[in-house]
């Protein structure tokens, strides 16, 4: 019987293969194999890799808190952004970038020389349309002189993949290591570990068995797997929810102002017993503000 295979693309999947220490190297090689050739002039290649904190608290009592999906440092300082998005979302660009840039900052201590700080690179996998009417399915972003054409700031770099617009879908059309990790990332449930075209896959780039053996939910202690199984669940109720309380705030911001349509969102969200961190992500304001019209029901 053949092996059935978790999405990695889902949340809780992606950070159990991607983010643990278990599978540290499958990460090592992600990230070298995706961002080291693009980067070389202002990358060393990762050896290995330390997992650091996810939730970046706020620079001020009314700023934002940011939750990564997966954030890492490696033996040469320089760090890494790892995001997983199966829909895009308005302003979902500006949000990564508003995370690099407070992982970029941070790294900047008392007393510290400025050229001490390392580049940080950003790596968002998207499962959805980015940057409608072009064709490629990689996107990347960096800082570049206007008068010179030159890289002369190497400190932040965006990659963003489009999985939407990847459209190899059999192993054998797969050349590079790049494309490899594309079709893990969008076709890996549906693949046969025991076909030729696997094999043929996992004895040129070896690190793609572990990478689908991790997807093997039988390999699974039972805790991960009822995390697992209520990742999805959350997320089929959040979007609902979303979806709800969306239009729900739509109609009453349109009959009695945007202010009190996104207050209406929180107080009915707050009911449903979701987190303050959901509830500012969905009505654009800040935790603080979730937090006073909270605090005034």
């Amino acid at each position: 019987m053949p092996v059935q295979l978790l999405d990695p693309k889902s949340d809780f999947v992606f950070k159990k293969i991607f983010g643990t220490e278990k599978h540290s190297n499958v990460l090592v090689n992600f990230l070298n194999d995706l961002l080291y050739e693009k980067h070389r002039e202002c990358m060393a290649k990762i050896v290995e890799v330390i997992y650091v904190q996810t939730i970046q608290t706020p620079d001020s009592i009314s700023g934002k808190e940011m939750v990564l999906d997966i954030a890492c440092t490696d033996s040469n300082g320089q760090q890494y952004v790892i995001e997983m998005q199966l829909s895009r979302f308005s302003g979902f660009e500006r949000r990564a970038l508003a995370y690099l840039t407070r992982v970029h900052s941070r790294q900047l201590k008392g007393g510290m020389d400025y050229d001490k700080i390392q580049p940080v690179f950003l790596l968002a996998i998207v499962n959805d349309e980015l940057f409608k009417g072009y064709p490629n399915y990689r996107y990347d972003h960096k800082l570049v002189c206007d008068q010179t054409g030159v890289h002369h700031i190497k400190d932040i770099h965006l990659t963003f993949f489009d999985l939407s617009k990847f459209k190899k879908t059999k192993i054998s059309e797969l050349e590079t290591m790049e494309e490899k990790w594309m079709y893990f990332l969008k076709y890996a449930p549906e693949a046969d570990l025991d076909s030729e075209d696997y094999k043929t896959l996992i004895k040129n780039a070896p690190i793609f068995k572990e990478a689908f053996l991790a997807l093997d939910e039988t390999s699974w202690t039972d805790e991960d797997r009822a995390l697992q199984e209520r990742s999805v669940i959350n997320k089929i109720d959040t979007a609902a929810v979303i979806k709800y309380n969306r239009a729900e705030g739509l109609a009453e911001g349109l009959a009695k102002g945007e202010e009190k349509g996104k207050r209406k969102i929180v107080m009915r969200m707050h009911k449903q017993g979701h987190p303050k961190e959901t509830m500012a992500e969905i009505t654009e304001l800040t935790v603080t503000e979730v937090e006073k019209i909270v605090a005034s029901l």
